[in-house]
């Protein structure tokens, strides 16, 4: 029986105690398909789990990265959960075999996808679904908090978790297939590749230990927690200016016009919060 978007398997006991967390904006179709495919998916492993759906403001640009460490943060102190799992909406496993817990290395587990012919996209890939234990996401800062709009963020995490000494494990192609539902492409983030460039740099001092947010609303529903969040707007444009300068000191003298450009426009950000 689920209960407060959790589970727990009432004649045995669980040897993980697994967070499933969702990063969400503008996607309730999804949400819905996934929700309905996933408990009765998660309850065949007899896990002792609980789903968290993690949704920014509207006026603030989304942030894939932020979001998993608001939802790592929150679910850590609602109960002892020691296996987490970073899961995009629009991934739906095809296999009971592939297992959601978390094994000695962080492993990648949306390795094959329908929409990509069952292939790795890129050996150094670790987005979609991925699993680490809380021990692993915290050695690493968790994921940085820098990277808006689409794309980046899960390949510095890749970087934190090489350098940290750990190896990324994933699952035979196919037991980790995945099917992807339909959506329309999200808007990338130009700024993804300078930043990415600087991870070490960053690790320190981006991530867990430099996440400020307030709840907005944080609601137990049947299937899922519900958490609602923002930044306090004067915090969000010191912050998004510090990446703005960072970014510019790191970016070479020779860039074209055309990439100056891209950052300006990534620098409006609609809503209440806009940057000259």
């Amino acid at each position: 029986m689920v209960v407060n978007g959790s589970h727990r398997p009432g004649h045995c006991t669980s040897r993980s105690k697994v967070a499933i967390l969702i990063p969400y904006r503008d996607r309730d179709s999804h949400l819905r398909i996934f929700l309905n495919n996933m408990h009765t998916f998660l309850m065949k492993q007899q896990l002792d789990y609980g789903i968290y759906v993690v949704e920014l403001d509207k006026d603030i640009p989304f942030n894939r990265g932020f979001l998993f460490n608001v939802g790592f943060m929150e679910a850590s102190s609602d109960y002892d959960f020691d296996c987490f799992i970073f899961h995009d909406v629009d991934l739906l496993p095809m296999n009971d075999l592939n297992l959601y817990s978390c094994p000695d290395q962080p492993r990648h587990m949306s390795v094959a996808i329908d929409k990509y012919k069952y292939k790795l996209l890129y050996p150094k890939n670790f987005g979609g679904v991925s699993s680490l234990t809380k021990e692993q996401f915290t050695a690493v800062n968790g994921f940085s908090n820098w990277f808006f709009d689409w794309g980046g963020e899960d390949d510095d995490l890749y970087n934190r978790i090489v350098s940290s000494k750990m190896t990324i494990s994933r699952v035979m192609s196919d037991v980790a297939r995945y099917t992807m539902l339909s959506h329309k492409q999200a808007v990338a983030n130009p700024q993804r590749g300078t930043i990415l460039k600087t991870g070490k740099q960053r690790m320190e001092n981006d991530g867990l230990n430099s996440l400020h947010y307030k709840i907005v609303e944080k609601t137990h529903r049947k299937l899922f927690v519900h958490i609602k969040v923002s930044i306090d707007p004067k915090e969000l444009t010191n912050f998004v200016q510090n990446i703005q300068t960072f970014v510019k000191n790191h970016t070479p003298s020779n860039t074209s016009s055309k990439s100056h450009q891209k950052l300006r426009r990534f620098s409006k950000i609609k809503g209440r919060v806009k940057f000259k």
